[in-house]
């Protein structure tokens, strides 16, 4: 069994991920063990940005989700930037007039 306290001391612990409902339909064409390693697969890089070994059927679904798991990391990051500097309503104001 996975003892998941060896994760809790690492750097990088997202806490969290969106999962897709494509993610969830391209499994429908596997078996359990291949499900369990697709789903581990998906899991350990949205979390801890982890890969690891796949078979080359997991290895070609994974990077069809990568992508957009990669997306969502750089969404993540770029929100922790803060966003938009706020406009100063006076001085937006006073330039139109």
């Amino acid at each position: 069994m996975n003892d998941w306290s060896d994760y809790e001391d690492t750097e990088i612990n997202h806490e969290s991920f969106v999962f897709y409902e494509s993610f969830y339909q391209s499994m429908e064409s596997l078996n359990f063990e291949e499900i369990a390693t697709f789903l581990g697969a998906i899991c350990r890089y949205a979390l801890y940005e982890e890969t690891s070994d796949l078979s080359p059927n997991i290895e070609g679904m994974f990077r069809l989700v990568k992508p957009q798991l990669d997306a969502n990391l750089r969404k993540r990051r770029n929100g922790k930037l803060g966003g938009r500097p706020r406009i100063n309503k006076s001085e937006v104001l006073s330039s139109i007039t």
